[in-house]
């Protein structure tokens, strides 16, 4: 069960309720459009768990100039297993001027292919570039050498970013947040 809950009177505004089996980011969206059907107040600011921290709810929360105090899935991610011994794609410095990255060895990243469905590009390093590195253990695993994604509206999920679980606000909201939902 997913449910939006009004914090100023504790109240549940809307409710889902699905199958196990569905991932819960997708929710989010019909439980803001429910809340706003049965109260008709639009949400300013969404709060949730890191499962709605993606990239799809980020957007969706710009698009409709609501504020997201989501922590990020993808940092949380990052943490565990295997990816917290490699660089994060944070480590990549991106060029607007000629579309490439710069790897923390200095090697340039460029285009390599276009996923739509993704709405997010790749760029690689050259696999001679890779295969000859100092760096290339705390970098990565894969054969073919080091690929960054870059989200084809990456400026605005920077902005969704930054204040979804840093901003005073938004960590006052999420502690508040575990008391309202899952006491």
């Amino acid at each position: 069960m997913h449910r939006a809950v009004d914090p100023a009177y504790e109240i549940i505004t809307a409710t889902e309720v699905t199958g196990g089996d569905v991932n819960e980011a997708h929710i989010m969206v019909s439980l803001m459009d429910s809340h706003q059907k049965n109260t008709e107040i639009r949400a300013e600011t969404v709060v949730a768990d890191s499962k709605y921290g993606t990239i799809d709810n980020y957007i969706s929360c710009y698009d409709r100039g609501v504020r997201a105090h989501i922590p990020d899935l993808k940092e949380e991610q990052s943490k565990r297993g295997l990816r917290g011994e490699i660089f994060s794609e944070d480590s990549f410095i991106y060029d607007k001027e000629t579309d490439t990255y710069r790897c923390p060895a200095g090697k340039v990243l460029k285009h390599k292919s276009l996923h739509k469905d993704r709405q997010s590009i790749d760029y690689a390093a050259s696999k001679s570039d890779c295969a000859v590195c100092s760096l290339r253990s705390q970098c990565t695993r894969n054969k073919s050498g080091r690929t960054v994604k870059r989200h084809l509206r990456q400026e605005e999920l920077n902005q969704m970013r930054a204040i979804a679980s840093r901003s005073t606000i938004s960590k006052k909201d999420i502690r508040t947040r575990k008391h309202l939902m899952e006491r």
